[in-house]
């Protein structure tokens, strides 16, 4: 009995806040990492979220790629996330994005990577990167 009430509270505060926000849009979007310290542009990643408006021009939601998870506030033309990568590490995006055209969105990331161990060497954190984005907002 208890399982069943914290089930439909748990339904019932989910569809709150999806009812309380503004709209709700699906974002696909393709990723180029690290584009200042590899050579090969050739191989973007593919990512997939959700983002909804919480406030006049304030958007919140959340995006994954390859293994990456990533919850973001975006605000203005500044966006900030974070999340964990793909083997579960903590990460920190900063960025800007851009409007290209009217569901095309251009965007830049700085990727924080000071907190995650690098498997080869433990101890050393993985490099920080800047990565490229093209994503359309439905």
């Amino acid at each position: 009995m208890k399982n069943n009430i914290k089930i439909l509270l748990v339904n019932f505060i989910l569809l709150s806040s999806f009812a309380y926000a503004g709209s709700v849009t699906p974002v696909l979007g393709l990723r180029f990492d690290d584009v200042l310290g590899s050579n090969d542009l050739q191989d973007p990643g593919q990512s997939l979220g959700l983002k909804m408006e919480v406030g006049e021009g304030v958007y919140s939601g959340f995006d994954v790629s390859a293994g990456d998870f990533r919850i973001f506030v975006q605000q203005s033309f500044v966006i900030f996330g974070i999340g964990t990568n793909n083997e579960g590490e903590p990460q920190f995006t900063i960025g800007g994005y851009y409007n290209a055209l009217d569901n095309l969105v251009v965007s830049l990331d700085y990727i924080v990577n000071q907190l995650t161990d690098d498997n080869a060497s433990p101890g050393t954190p993985y490099a920080d990167q800047l990565r490229v984005s093209l994503s359309v907002n439905f």
